[in-house]
């Protein structure tokens, strides 16, 4: 008697003890499932807010990888080689007749975009006797990233009674973006050229 009722309770233990593995088991495999799901839809959602012009990177970024914007830019830039500014003699309030004896003027000449544009500014002051008194020139420029703009300077390249001349350089470009970095895959230069004379001036893109 005593030897069956003992087994009994060895048998019992034995079941319980399955059910106990096979439990964990079942377990370690949800979890298992649970993480690896995980992982599958962040990487799915991570694709998805990936820019495009990133996918690019692996390869060899080129004009084609621009955004429209940025293309547009570029257009817009190239557009404005042609672009000039000019001013008139200045005529005194007392008759329209009758140039001014001394005065300040100004002129700016633009090109580009909003999102890469450069802009080359002059002021200057004549006087009687057809005298240029003073003339000075300096430049303003801006850009959205990835675009670039670098001024590279203005300076006076020519000065008499009578006539100012002046030159100033821009560098434009216009890149895609990578997780190393900026690739440029657009780059330009130009030069606007001014000239102030006693009967006026006038600017043009070189």
């Amino acid at each position: 008697m005593q030897t069956r009722s003992s087994g009994l309770p060895m048998v019992n233990d034995l079941h319980s003890w399955f059910q106990t593995i096979i439990c964990r088991q079942i377990g370690s495999a949800m979890k298992l499932r649970t993480h690896v799901g995980g992982i599958a839809a962040l990487t799915i959602a991570a694709s998805l807010l990936i820019p495009s012009g990133a996918h690019a990177s692996t390869e060899n970024p080129g004009i084609d990888d621009l955004t429209t914007q940025q293309q547009e830019a570029i257009e817009a830039w190239e557009a404005g080689a042609s672009n000039t500014s000019t001013v008139p003699k200045p005529l005194v309030s007392k008759s329209a007749t009758t140039a001014a004896a001394s005065g300040t003027s100004s002129m700016r000449l633009y090109r580009g975009s909003w999102v890469m544009w450069a802009e080359e500014r002059v002021n200057f002051a004549w006087a009687s006797g057809g005298r240029v008194t003073w003339s000075e020139a300096y430049q303003a420029s801006g850009q959205v990233v990835p675009n670039w703009v670098k001024r590279n300077g203005t300076k006076k390249i020519y000065s008499s009674s009578t006539r100012h001349d002046w030159r100033g350089g821009y560098s434009v470009g216009a890149s895609v973006p990578t997780p190393w970095g900026g690739v440029n895959v657009y780059s330009a230069s130009s030069s606007a050229f001014s000239r102030v004379l006693s009967v006026g001036a006038w600017q043009k893109w070189e």
